[in-house]
């Protein structure tokens, strides 16, 4: 989708006269997109590789140590990518995003209600991190009940990304969003219907 398409497709052709058009770079619209998507692919990792973590916990199952690892790399690569998803939001003339509209649901210039959704989605992943940093300095007990805070984030970012993606009727990005969505939705069931080691025990 080339600038012009978008601006027609979004309202801002009045915004943006044709010679300005042909001088914006689409260098970061490229960047944007392609920084939303690998968050979106390492976000649904993490998500996923959090619940077959707390499945084999209630199951007393032991995982290979690959498996926490891995969680914990998606995880932060997952906020690297948000922030190289914002900055290049921030620096693309085409839609005059403020630090105040990345950071504040209010006034937004494009897709209110789907940049609305990726704004409370930062606050989410954002808590989530900060807490995993602090792991060792508050209770599990409330490091536990914040991770719950991972299913909401990943609701409100595949939200945001179906409503504001501009490639979101492709279909190697539906097929993401129904893939990622179906695998977490199946791990959770799992989850749910995992019964307690000791329990299994006692019977």
């Amino acid at each position: 989708m080339d600038i012009l398409t978008l601006a027609s497709a979004t309202g801002h052709v009045s915004a943006l006269a044709p010679s300005a058009a042909r001088a914006t770079s689409p260098t970061l619209w490229y960047i944007t997109r392609a920084t939303a998507v690998a968050s979106y692919i390492t976000l649904s990792l993490s998500v996923a590789l959090g619940v077959i973590q707390s499945i084999a916990r209630t199951s007393r199952e032991r995982l290979p140590w690959v498996v926490d690892e891995l969680h914990q790399v998606s995880s932060t690569l997952t906020g690297v990518l948000v922030l190289a998803h914002l900055t290049a939001l921030y620096f693309d003339p085409f839609l005059p995003f403020s630090l105040r509209n990345l950071l504040v649901p209010v006034n937004e210039p494009y897709k209110p209600l789907a940049v609305t959704l990726g704004v409370f989605a930062l606050y989410c992943m954002a808590s989530l991190l900060l807490s995993s940093w602090l792991r060792r300095r508050v209770s599990y007990g409330f490091w536990r009940g914040l991770h719950y805070f991972s299913f909401i984030a990943f609701a409100l970012v595949t939200a945001h990304g179906y409503l504001a993606g501009s490639d979101t009727q492709e279909p190697w990005m539906l097929g993401l969003y129904v893939g990622a969505s179906g695998a977490v939705l199946f791990l959770l069931l799992m989850r749910l219907f995992t019964t307690p080691h000791s329990e299994a025990k006692a019977e």
